[in-house]
């Protein structure tokens, strides 16, 4: 193309704009391009330890995985008890996560302006298990992020979902986009029974149940034997004086810790046998992944994410720059 062409006349009559235009605003303008050139190099940067972190962890069998940041495989299943339903459309699932927004029309120098405004967002934090052919463990969804299979999206009239009211298959599309109703309803599910990928932190159920400290059991435990004085008096009255004095009851104080440490390990070797649970990490270099997807999916989703995040952080870098140099040079 031409320096001449239209392409190059609009960028110069561009140019000549910014230069003439006060020189506050075209600053706010380049920090907020390089504010969006941060953003989506941290992006890149995420989505790329991801695929790393995909890559590098070896997936564990529930029965042997080790306590610690694992990755497991395994199938949906509902715990025993009420159903998970999801929000909007009543569908039973293992996880939902849904999204009500509103359709809002303003006025501004006498031309109507359309947006859409979330009014109501949530997902499920109910926990349900993940199953192998060699154990299951418990999936905590909470602070988890999760990629579905399953997703829908529907105008209505009425905040209200229902199956009545979702379309299905590609009608989907063009009812959330084109279709009638001042509400736009999303809903994202995961199925009982659907394949899982998940990488969190399996810790012990007990390791998420809030423990008192050792202490605080030798305390309750002496609490205890004192309402209970004639077993109190025949332990541990050495004397045989009708009272504890001080030296007895030190004596009473390191049995007490001697069996409350007895009890904890014998918890400990029973815990080590029952459930454990997979949850979030804490640490913001080892994310909590639930997917519907296979790893490979996974990896090649995370991968376009970041081809697109590098080549939206060259644009607004490029652009930063070329209003800088267009203003201030």
């Amino acid at each position: 193309m031409s320096s001449s062409g239209p392409l190059a006349q609009w960028l110069a009559g561009l140019a000549s704009n910014i230069h003439h235009s006060d020189p506050a605003m075209v600053g706010i303008a380049v920090v907020v391009l390089a504010g969006g050139c941060a953003f989506c190099s941290w992006c890149t940067w995420r989505n790329v330890s991801h695929i790393r972190l995909i890559e590098d962890t070896p997936t564990a069998k529930i029965r042997s995985a080790p306590q610690g940041y694992v990755e497991l495989e395994g199938t949906g299943k509902l715990m025993d008890g009420p159903p998970i339903i999801a929000k909007l459309t009543g569908l039973p699932c293992v996880w939902f996560r849904y999204k009500i927004e509103q359709q809002v029309k303003t006025n501004y120098k006498g031309h109507t302006q359309t947006r859409w405004e979330v009014v109501e967002k949530g997902e499920s934090a109910e926990t349900f298990w993940l199953q192998d052919d060699t154990g299951r463990v418990v999936i905590d969804p909470e602070g988890a992020d999760v990629t579905s299979r399953h997703k829908d999206s529907w105008r209505s009239s009425s905040m209200l979902g229902g199956p009545l009211h979702r379309p299905a298959g590609v009608s989907s599309f063009f009812t959330s986009n084109i279709g009638s109703g001042s509400y736009r309803l999303t809903e994202e599910r995961i199925n009982s029974g659907e394949r899982l990928y998940a990488l969190g932190l399996l810790k012990s159920v007990s390791s998420y149940t809030s423990q008192p400290t050792v202490d605080e059991d030798v305390r309750a435990l002496l609490k205890d034997w004192k309402q209970d004085q004639p077993t109190l008096l025949q332990r541990f009255d050495l004397n045989k004086d009708g009272k504890i004095d001080e030296i007895e009851w030190r004596l009473a104080r390191a049995q007490a810790r001697r069996e409350t440490m007895k009890n904890r390990q014998e918890q400990v070797i029973h815990s080590a046998d029952g459930l454990s649970v997979l949850g979030p990490t804490r640490d913001g270099s080892r994310p909590y992944i639930l997917s519907a997807f296979t790893q490979a999916e996974l990896t090649k989703r995370y991968k376009l994410w970041a081809v697109l995040y590098a080549g939206a952080c060259f644009l607004l870098g490029l652009a930063a720059v070329w209003v800088f140099n267009a203003k201030f040079v």
